[in-house]
């Protein structure tokens, strides 16, 4: 997929950022293409080849529809998570890593929904800080709100979840 300066991305293993610039570096191997990309939530800047960045799952930022389904997503009905940890935790890295906002926006529901009524472990709290962040991070920058602003959207969208049952229907107990 080919980017532009100032395009705003997904990079799934580090969160939200804007390309800010093209470098070309020489190599023992000869001449390579980077993107230089700002990551503003971690205060990152990193350079990702350019042949790298769909082998790395980087996409653009979602659009202001798939927004509204991400919201809708977190205010939705929850799915009751499993009671292993291992297998809890591997089912929420699995969405996570994924780097697509809507599995992220499931995990995050479903981790919040699991905290609220059971015990959580510390890697299910540094999982769903890790979801929320990148969440906030890609809202923040599709909206031109601040990272606060948007975390205070999600939250918003959490606040019913902890009320609700679990489906069901998508038990994995």
């Amino acid at each position: 997929m080919q980017f532009s300066v100032g395009d705003k991305i997904m990079y799934p293993s580090k969160g939200a950022g804007r390309i800010v610039g093209v470098r070309r570096q020489e190599l023992v191997e000869g001449f390579e293409n980077y993107y230089v990309i700002e990551i503003p939530e971690q205060e990152l800047t990193i350079s990702v080849p350019m042949r790298k960045m769909g082998e790395l799952g980087v996409r653009s930022v979602m659009s202001r529809g798939k927004l509204t389904r991400v919201l809708d997503t977190l205010r939705g009905v929850p799915c009751r998570l499993p009671k292993s940890y291992k297998e809890r935790q591997e089912q929420i890295r699995g969405k996570l890593k994924t780097g697509r906002p809507l599995p992220i926006a499931e995990a995050v529901r479903d981790l919040t929904w699991h905290q609220h009524v059971r015990h959580s472990t510390k890697k299910d709290g540094d999982l769903l800080s890790r979801g929320r962040q990148f969440l906030a991070g890609e809202v923040a920058l599709l909206t031109g709100d601040e990272v606060t602003d948007a975390r205070e959207k999600i939250d918003a969208a959490l606040a019913v979840v902890t009320a609700r049952e679990p489906d069901q229907a998508s038990a994995s107990e």
